[in-house]
């Protein structure tokens, strides 16, 4: 019998994104199971469950686009196994650093809102603060390690998590 070859790499990109599926899944039972254990009244009524589409629809827009742009312009994934080869500042890129991270706050605070899970936003700041540890010890090492002072100048031009509102010249001549 001949021995199938599989490549490593993809079986770790494969692994990694059923790791973050699975994050999803923990996270929203954990939030109803503590919602449940806690008795959380209702707080959410129809026009935040609205609000709630909203935010998950634009958190998945925002985990998809900056998917994406790993894959095509950065010629790579999101996982470690296949890291991108370029690093990629255009697009919610050129506003953040981290707008995948972002996406999934995003997702899961409408979830909150949609379901009317109020557990949701007690798990969410620890998952931001763990996120936020494994962002400036991991990744961004790894990612200066691999591109050096390109990573520099970005660090330096584009915030880590909350946009900046620059003034234009036109704007600033104005005032």
């Amino acid at each position: 019998m001949k021995k199938k070859n599989f490549n490593k790499k993809r079986l770790g990109t494969i692994a990694h994104y059923i790791g973050v599926i699975c994050e999803y899944f923990i996270i929203v039972f954990s939030a109803i199971w503590l919602d449940n254990i806690l008795k959380f009244p209702n707080l959410f009524f129809f026009p935040l469950n609205i609000f709630g589409l909203i935010l998950i629809a634009f958190g998945i827009n925002l985990i998809f686009w900056t998917s994406w742009l790993q894959f095509k312009r950065g010629k790579g994934t999101t996982g470690f196994s296949e890291p991108t080869k370029k690093l990629i500042t255009s697009g919610p890129y050129g506003i953040v650093r981290n707008p995948m991270m972002e996406g999934q706050f995003l997702f899961f605070a409408g979830i909150g809102f949609l379901l009317d899970l109020m557990a949701i936003f007690l798990i969410l700041p620890i998952l931001i603060f763990a996120i936020h540890l494994f962002t400036v010890y991991v990744e961004e090492s790894d990612l200066k390690r691999r591109f050096g002072q390109e990573w520099e100048i970005y660090c330096k031009n584009v915030p880590r998590w909350i946009p900046k509102l620059k003034k234009t010249k036109k704007k600033a001549n104005n005032q």
